[in-house]
């Protein structure tokens, strides 16, 4: 199970000798603005992939006053805990269950979250980099093998990439004009393999989990009729490698590969609109809830059909309330509540979530933080 069952969070943005044991549904996490509910939330998400949500920089994540945060956590079915403690100067010490980690790939094996925030709507509005990421999260948890195909096929475009802009040059450097040229048919035939693999996989990915969303964004949005299109990155009615062939004098232009996984996407569209051209903003954060509700139903189900044993998405819930009306906060907390999975709530309030609330204080579930500490409510 990858239920939190004790967490520990020391010098982390304002939070200070955090510990509490979370329960193994809802939890609420009350209290005023700045008193470090979402920084609570912020922190779970790096213990699980290695990053914040909020910025890109270690500094902004430690107090002013320290070197170091550390996180510590227990899960359900698990000897022994999970570790993590990182400097201001960039070390990482990672450990799981006591032994060392050189990345964050089991724990994220054992800990697959899902955020939702006030940032969400970019999953729809933002650049085509972030469905990528939406979709190779679901490929990591079906098919842990899938992230090494995508480094290599990643290391694959960089290589061809600097050849393509080596022979864009007058000067060749230290290789001949036909040995470029045969080097960049080397890549090629790299990129076309691996990327056509990608695409298959993703693909039958995006088959799957089109049922699940359907059926949620159904339910949030009843007056809508909505289309779906998967976008390879090629127009794949010609193999890639043919089109990584014809496109080689464009992309000599522009020293680099246009075409490929690298470059794939996602679109939901209203009407033939673009969805995010013409919903609201509410109705935007309705279908990412659904998306990723239904991704975490996807990969529960494929991941016990491959190991036969539950292993739920967690759930980072920040602010449901903006954006949303109580009938459409309901809808989706009444989904998340069928799940069965762990979720973490903020609010200012408990009863700007009255659902989650009730929920919560059965389950010794309701927390209240102010000033960096937290405490049952």
């Amino acid at each position: 199970m990858s239920i939190l069952t004790s967490y520990s969070v020391d010098c982390f943005r304002n939070l200070k000798a955090v510990d509490f044991k979370p329960s193994p549904g809802f939890n609420l996490i009350c209290g005023p603005n700045g008193s470090g509910k979402t920084s609570l939330l912020e922190s779970i998400h790096y213990l699980s992939v290695g990053r914040s949500f909020r910025t890109h920089k270690i500094s902004p994540l430690l107090q002013v006053d320290q070197q170091s945060f550390l996180i510590v956590a227990g899960i359900e079915g698990k000897e022994g805990r999970i570790g993590l403690s990182k400097s201001r100067q960039g070390l990482l010490d990672l450990r799981v269950f006591s032994e060392s980690q050189k990345n964050f790939q089991t724990v994220a094996e054992l800990l697959p979250l899902q955020l939702i925030n006030s940032d969400s709507f970019s999953l729809l509005e933002g650049g085509a980099k972030l469905r990528r990421r939406f979709l190779d999260w679901m490929m990591f948890h079906v098919e842990h093998s899938f992230i090494s195909r995508w480094r290599d096929y990643r290391r694959a475009v960089s290589q061809r990439n600097a050849v393509l802009k080596s022979m864009s040059r007058e000067g060749f450097g230290a290789l001949s004009r036909v040995e470029q040229e045969g080097l960049l048919l080397v890549w090629e035939h790299e990129i076309a393999t691996l990327g056509e693999l990608i695409d298959s996989d993703r693909r039958l990915l995006f088959d799957l989990l089109l049922p699940y969303f359907r059926e949620i964004a159904k339910d949030f949005l009843p007056h809508y009729e909505l289309g779906f299109e998967f976008k390879s990155g090629w127009d794949n009615s010609e193999s890639l490698a043919n089109t990584l062939r014809d496109a080689r004098p464009r992309e000599l232009q522009y020293g680099m590969t246009l075409y490929g996984p690298h470059r794939a996407d996602f679109q939901i569209r209203s009407d033939g609109v673009l969805a995010a051209e013409i919903l609201s903003r509410g109705q935007i954060k309705l279908l990412v809830c659904a998306l990723k509700l239904a991704a975490g139903q996807l990969i529960d189900r494929l991941r016990f059909e491959k190991t036969e044993q539950v292993n739920r998405c967690t759930y980072l819930i920040d602010d449901l309330a903006s954006e949303l009306d109580r009938e459409n906060r309901a809808k989706v907390i009444e989904r998340l509540a069928k799940s069965g999975a762990q979720c973490f709530f903020t609010a200012i309030e408990a009863e700007d979530l009255p659902e989650v609330a009730e929920i919560s204080l059965k389950t010794s579930g309701k927390f209240h933080v102010e000033h960096g500490k937290i405490r049952s409510a």
